[in-house]
């Protein structure tokens, strides 16, 4: 058997075929962040950012199970701190290297790759002993040309950069002005902010952003009493948005912080749910789940998902509960569920009594984060293999026949009263494409569930129930 021999032009365009096959592979897994006016972008597509605290990537036993837990409960990104003294520190006092922290921070962006995940790489100046501001900039520069591959990357300058930084003294708005042009030197398209603490005023923070020309608006939230409603974040980001760059509430209120009082009170799920919901309804581009129980995850056997199942309330409840993966929906007279019959791929009624596989559906918000009032969103079989339609888009059947998404198969969901979406809500379905067209369960339950209805009443009520 006769075969190309090594250096022949054959060999050379197999291993150039073979090449290309890689990238175009790496290149399908990977995600790029990008701007669009006030809001971010992923792979084009605006989208609503949740993120999650994981500061001590470097140091986790466990990355690839943690991220693969993260994405699938989700959420869009992690904040990672690749400074901190809980795994190898990625900056030496003369700012370089350390070419056992940097190996290991690729590999972590290399399974935040793989998971779809963006990574926001926060530098804090403070841990690393001896380092003062001018070495700080070379070791940040210099993990920006490392990080020159991944377009899924954000770089925050200094974490709260007003209160630390190197030596821990504050770094001055004219080290981030020195930084930021070597990053855009290095990587021009490379997003990059410098956060502020909620020591200074949100308008403080705005004006820092467009003096300095920084990307994105990066506010760590007041500590105070009703943290999570939206009469007290809607303003603060009206604020923060009035230069049109992106908001990111970088370190809302975060978990386990009994400095307050009043706080003992409010260490559960439903509240950061909620300041979630009301950070996406108030026009925020993206919010973080500020918890600590991340911040150490050394050892073999340490697994993010049991630390925080060992905190029921509120790390594991919020983790369980940010998305509704899968939901049944109760038509008006409470006793019927909606059904795709035979699972899809026919009619959809509301006849049956009990929920099953064929009363359970996939929800998917296109615009990301929580489910609020006025989402767009696609629902799937619980196969997965077939959308809701709205057939003719509208003002006939609904089935559960298509295997593709469109017009036809996206639907706005609304909560009378507004706000965010949470299991027992009562909600309403209308075409997308055509909202003129409300979904009905015929009787209130016990019939067809058609897409026919100018407006909404009973039948067009329905009760959202998360299905474990």
């Amino acid at each position: 058997m006769s075969g190309a021999k090594p250096g022949s032009p054959t060999t050379t365009l197999r291993l150039a075929a073979m090449l290309i096959c890689v990238c175009v592979s790496a290149q399908t897994q990977a995600q790029t962040l990008s701007i669009q006016g006030d809001r971010f972008a992923v792979d084009g597509v605006p989208r609503f950012l949740t993120f999650i605290s994981y500061f001590g990537a470097l140091g986790a036993g466990n990355v690839t199970a943690d991220l693969r837990l993260i994405r699938s409960k989700g959420f869009d990104g992690v904040r990672i701190w690749p400074l901190l003294f809980t795994g190898p520190q990625l900056m030496n006092s003369d700012g370089t290297l350390r070419q056992d922290a940097l190996t290991r921070l690729l590999f972590v962006l290399d399974r935040a790759r793989d998971e779809r995940l963006i990574v926001d790489v926060s530098f804090t100046g403070e841990h690393i002993p001896g380092l003062d501001a001018r070495h700080f900039r070379d070791g940040v520069l210099a993990t920006a040309a490392a990080l020159r591959p991944y377009d899924n990357v954000l770089v925050d300058i200094q974490n709260e950069r007003e209160i630390y930084g190197p030596l821990g003294r504050p770094l001055p708005a004219a080290d981030v002005a020195s930084i930021l042009a070597g990053i855009k030197a290095i990587h021009p398209s490379r997003i990059v902010t410098a956060s502020n603490s909620s020591q200074v005023t949100a308008e403080f923070a705005a004006n820092f952003t467009a003096q300095l020309g920084l990307d994105v608006t990066t506010y760590h939230d007041p500590r105070e009493f009703n943290w999570f409603e939206f009469e007290t974040i809607q303003p603060m980001v009206r604020t923060l948005r009035a230069t049109g760059r992106p908001v990111y509430l970088q370190e809302p209120m975060p978990t386990r912080d009994f400095t307050f009082s009043w706080y003992v009170n409010h260490d559960k799920a439903e509240y950061f749910l909620k300041a979630a919901a009301s950070a996406k309804l108030a026009g925020a581009a993206a919010w973080c789940f500020h918890s600590p129980l991340a911040d150490d995850l050394r050892g073999a056997q340490t697994f993010l998902e049991d630390v925080f199942r060992a905190y029921p309330e509120p790390e594991w409840a919020f983790v369980s509960s940010l998305l509704p993966a899968r939901v049944s929906f109760q038509a008006a007279n409470e006793l019927n569920y909606v059904r795709a019959e035979g699972g899809g791929g026919g009619d959809v009624r509301a006849t049956s009594m009990a929920v099953g596989s064929w009363e359970t559906f996939g929800v998917s918000v296109l615009s990301g984060g929580p489910l609020v009032d006025g989402d767009r969103v696609t629902i799937a079989t619980s196969s997965g293999a077939h959308y809701l339609q709205a057939i003719g888009g509208g003002g006939g059947a609904l089935r559960a026949a298509a295997d593709k998404v469109g017009a036809w198969e996206t639907f706005i969901i609304e909560k009378p009263g507004g706000g965010g979406i949470r299991p027992g809500d009562a909600i309403r379905l209308r075409v997308s494409g055509d909202a003129r067209w409300y979904v009905a369960a015929e009787g209130g339950g016990g019939a067809n569930v058609l897409v026919n209805r100018p407006s909404a009443g009973t039948w067009e009520t329905f009760k959202l129930l998360f299905v474990p």
